[in-house]
This record gives structure tokens, sequence and C-alpha cells, in this order.
């Protein structure tokens, strides 16, 4: 009957255990879903905007008017960039920079709060609002409602490049080399449409990632087959044409 009796409460702790972690998944899918967009700050001179997207990476703009002329015409921006972890149902934890919460709960009047690394208290309350969108329309929600995984005919042992172009047209590029240990690196760039025939795309202010080959600060992709689970690009450099492709993180997934 002992015997029974501790089957039972290890049956029920195995369930309670799966529910919470089904739960927790749950809640930390919602939270990314409500912060994955480009916030534009409106009560601030230092913080420009931030921005996250659904492969666990941000990106706040600042701006450094403190370190520029006052015959300056424009203020330089800062980047900080990093990934950030979801510590709670509005609470961020930002790499290389502090904490967040975010608050949402009156759609017309969403903040975030900053704590800095190393603080104790939150310094800065953030009135923001969603930025500028693309049009939706069928290349662009499968362009961007995608996370996509570089596949190379000859692959450089243990790489990985995640793209994600947000609608705000933030181009979001992951690098890292698992077997050497050497670290998670992030990009960022802009993209837009070429024209409105949504044939060719252009990607800016990025340099480094290896499917891009022409890296002198703009480079243009003819998309040539795009679905849910792939993306096929065309980039002519040097006068020769190379196919760049991609999955999605989520192909072959059941």
């Amino acid at each position: 009957m002992k015997k029974i009796a501790q089957a039972l409460v290890f049956i029920v702790l195995i369930i309670s255990f799966s529910y919470c972690s089904k739960e927790e998944n749950a809640t930390e899918e919602t939270v990314k879903e409500s912060i994955n967009k480009k916030w534009i700050v409106e009560n601030s001179t230092e913080f420009k905007s931030i921005e996250f997207d659904s492969n666990g990476n941000y990106i706040i703009v600042k701006n450094a008017s403190n370190t520029i002329s006052k015959n300056a015409k424009k203020a330089e921006e800062i980047f900080v960039t990093g990934t950030y972890d979801i510590l709670d149902t509005d609470i961020l934890l930002l790499s290389n920079f502090g904490s967040m919460k975010f608050d949402d709960s009156d759609p017309a009047n969403v903040k975030f709060s900053i704590k800095y690394e190393g603080s104790d208290t939150y310094t800065y309350e953030l009135k923001v609002t969603k930025a500028a969108e693309f049009t939706s329309t069928l290349k662009t929600d499968l362009l961007c409602d995608n996370t996509w995984k570089f596949t190379k005919k000859a692959p450089i042992k243990d790489t990985v490049n995640l793209i994600n172009f947000s609608k705000a047209g933030t181009c979001f590029t992951n690098f890292s080399i698992t077997s050497q240990n050497a670290g998670h690196y992030i990009e960022f760039g802009k993209w837009k449409w070429f024209d409105n025939t949504e044939t060719k795309i252009v990607i800016t202010q990025i340099k480094s990632p290896e499917w891009m080959l022409d890296k002198d600060g703009e480079a243009e992709f003819e998309i040539t087959g795009i679905s849910k689970v792939k993306l096929e690009l065309k980039e002519v450099f040097k006068d020769v044409a190379y196919t760049i492709a991609f999955d999605t993180i989520n192909a072959g997934k059941k």
C-alpha cells in the first residue's frame, strides 16, 4: 500500500510539473507576442526606440546628444543590443543593460520602466507608441512572421545564422559557432521593399553576415521563392548571380 501511495504522489508531481511547464511556456509566448514590435519613445530626449524580436533579441536606440557639438545637424545614435529573458509576465531581463518592466494594461498608454544593471530602482518610465509598420500583404506577412535559418550548400561546421525581418523595417541577424563556444553575435540593419511589386528587398546598415556578399552598406535581393517553410533570395555580386536559401526554424517539425 505504501509503495502505491508513493507511486501516486510521484505521478501527481510529474503531472503538476508538466502542467506548470506548459503554463510557463504559454505565458512566455504571450509576453513575446506582446512586445515583439518596435516602440517609439515619446517622453525622453535620451531614448529613441526599443525593439524586440521573437528570437529573444532586443535593440535600444539612444541619442548621444551630450557627445556632439551644438553645431551638429543630427545627434549620433547609440545602439544597445543583446538578448532578453522573461522573468515574469511584466519583467524582462536584458543582457548588457538591466531589466525592464512592461505595462500594456492600458493599450493607449504603454510604458517601459528601466532599471540599469547594479541599480535597485527603476530610473525611467518611458511612454511608448508602436512604430509605423509596412502594410500587411501576403509576401510581407510570410517574410516577417517567420524566423529564417540560413542553409548552405557547403556548410561551415556548427555555424548558425538566423534572420528576422520586422514589419517596422528592422533586420535582425543572429550568428553563432557552437563547436568553438565562441558566443552569440547579433547584428541589426534595415530592410524595405525595392518597390511596390514586392519582388526585391533592399538591406542597409548591416555588413558581416556570411549570407550577404555585397557588404558596401546596401544590398539588393530578388525573392525567387517564398512560402511558409522556404525562402530563396538571389543576389548579384560582381555580375555573378548567387542563390541564398533559408528554411524556417520550424521546418520539419510536427
